[in-house]
């Protein structure tokens, strides 16, 4: 079998910063991708101002420039009775689909000297940080092991991996759905919207090619109807302001992305020795807008912590200590404060009064924004 220094399970944000960081260190390192680039995700596209300095730090900025990302400067949350508030990011942010971010971000991965494995599924792990990692693989035509020192799992949401190391939250029920698609539609004015709807919001942000991303969040108490038109239809009359952009609006492709059993749920940054990082180790909830930049900053700390583990630095009980008490001090607040904003989001009246305090005292949604959009 071929042996690694690190295997990482993930070809996303999360799984390429953990293996741009490691090949800098003189680390061998295999990104494995279930999917080929590029490919879609149910995802907010937003970049959040800290991600400025994380693509930096990767040597990404350029390639991401050259794909042409908007630029965003505001924030605007409205509630189903009208009740609107604008806010100005802390920074300038960037609006980027997924299909190209995860592409870029693999093609600098590439260049850094990592092996990227695309359309290979990771079916097991076995092993610990003593004795090392086995790593069943399935292709499109065959299957394989392979070995690693380290193995960091960026895998995202809930997946095939999380099912094989038998993780607590799958036992749950969780009553999310998401939807996404792409528009072409009226200006956005270099800003990123939020519209609540009962049970729900839904995000609209401008990204590359003058298109927008739409995506939604929905309690499965709100998903009463019998199918998506149904629901998007019943979801329009909540909120004249949502309605007003998307009725003027086309999609770019017919059929919406959808998932359900969204977790927000606690799940831990190390399981049986496995490292996790970006989604795989916690999802905060997407109105924060600060999911990317979470998996960019994970996936360099899981990967400083496994340098200094391979180069002596650390020993095995003080990795497994470390990095999970610096990954709850880094995310756990943000994590904590955009539940709470989220709980507050998915009830329109309670969301009308607090717009209309933030109007009354513009530092709370200064603050609010910054702790969540500006990174901390």
């Amino acid at each position: 079998m071929t042996t690694y220094d690190v295997a990482i399970v993930g070809g996303g944000p999360a799984g390429c910063s953990a293996a741009i960081t490691l090949t800098a260190s003189g680390a061998r390192v295999v990104l494995l991708e279930t999917e080929t680039y590029p490919h879609h995700k149910v995802c907010g596209e937003f970049l959040s101002p800290e991600c400025g300095a994380a693509l930096d730090a990767l040597g990404a900025t350029p390639l991401l420039n050259a794909r042409g990302p908007a630029r965003l400067e505001t924030v605007l949350l409205t509630a189903p009775d009208g009740t609107a508030r604008e806010v100005r990011l802390p920074g300038i942010a960037l609006g980027i689909s997924r299909s190209v971010l995860d592409e870029t971000l693999a093609q600098r991965a590439r260049l850094s000297g990592a092996e990227v494995c695309e359309g290979c599924k990771v079916t097991r792990i076995d092993g610990n940080l003593r004795d090392g990692f086995s790593l069943e693989l399935r292709d499109a035509s065959d299957s394989s092991r392979l070995r690693a020192r380290v193995a960091i799992a960026a895998h995202g949401r809930r997946g095939a991996l999380d099912r094989a190391l038998k993780r607590p939250f799958l036992r749950r029920h969780h009553p999310y759905i998401a939807l996404k698609n792409h528009f072409h539609g009226p200006p956005l004015s270099n800003g990123i919207e939020l519209h609540a709807f009962p049970g729900g919001y839904c995000g609209i942000s401008e990204i590359e090619e003058g298109a927008a991303n739409v995506c939604l969040l929905a309690h499965e108490s709100a998903f009463r109807a019998s199918d998506i038109p149904a629901f998007l239809k019943w979801m329009l009359a909540q909120n004249p302001r949502l309605w007003e952009w998307l009725s003027r609006a086309e999609p770019v492709r017919e059929r919406w992305m959808s998932i359900g059993q969204v977790p927000f749920v606690r799940k831990g940054p190390l399981v049986d020795d496995v490292l996790m990082a970006g989604d795989s180790a916690g999802l905060i909830a997407p109105l924060a807008g600060d999911g990317i930049a979470m998996a960019l900053h994970s996936g360099r700390l899981a990967a400083l912590r496994a340098s200094e583990f391979l180069d002596g630095r650390l020993s095995a009980e003080r990795l497994r200590r470390r990095y999970s008490v610096d990954w709850r001090r880094k995310f756990g607040a943000r994590l904590r404060l955009a539940r709470g904003l989220q709980a507050l989001m998915l009830r329109p009246r309670l969301l009308s009064t607090a717009l209309r305090l933030m109007g009354a005292v513009p530092p709370l949604g200064n603050y609010l924004v910054a702790h969540t959009r500006g990174g901390s």
